[in-house]
């Protein structure tokens, strides 16, 4: 599949960064917009979750995804970037903050490469999976390291690596993968952003 295409899958709130889905129609474009990177992402992202739910004979509803800096109305209220990027089961949505993307470089080191992005991204997600599948809402209420809400975040995160996985191949003919190899930094990097 290519860059995203409809432009309801992908937003920019008004008055905010631009809008991505216009300026990211080829790879070569993150040459000139290194935010496009996002964009191929979401697509490989939401590629896999279309592909993986069609196997198992049912729709994958797409998950709107917005882009944001500063604050954002979403389904589930309004958001300032100190939340970072979310996902809102009101409205099937992830809400991407790019200024939280520049501080996982900057702050948190090894955590914000271009692996560790992907990751929170395919996280998000995942999220969106266990919004569609019901185990969104089997999470009791609870906290501590063996409660509902802990399990979800983990169970978000495996979803992250089984893209990943999905995602890492070797170049044939007919498919260039997204992420060539994960290597030792790439691990380390998905495990800071994880914990971020």
């Amino acid at each position: 599949a290519g860059l995203i295409e409809d432009a309801n899958q992908v937003q920019a709130q008004p008055g905010s960064i631009g809008s991505l889905e216009q300026e990211c129609q080829t790879g070569a474009d993150i040459e000139d917009n290194p935010d496009c990177r996002f964009v191929l992402y979401v697509n490989s992202i939401q590629d896999y979750w279309d592909d993986e739910f069609a196997r198992r004979g049912a729709t994958y509803p797409l998950a709107t995804t917005t882009f944001f800096t500063g604050s954002v109305s979403t389904g589930c209220g309004t958001a300032s970037s100190q939340v970072g990027p979310f996902y809102c089961p009101a409205d099937r949505g992830v809400y991407l903050d790019l200024g939280f993307f520049d501080e996982l470089r900057t702050r948190f080191g090894s955590a914000g490469g271009d692996f560790g992005e992907a990751y929170v991204l395919a996280h998000e997600y995942g999220h969106h999976i266990q919004n569609l599948t019901g185990q969104m809402q089997q999470v009791q209420p609870g906290s501590g390291p063996t409660s509902d809400a802990v399990r979800l975040e983990l169970q978000a995160d495996c979803y992250a690596g089984v893209w990943a996985r999905h995602a890492t191949g070797t170049d044939t003919d007919e498919v260039k993968p997204l992420i060539t190899e994960i290597s030792r930094e790439d691990i380390t990097e998905g495990l800071g952003a994880a914990e971020v």
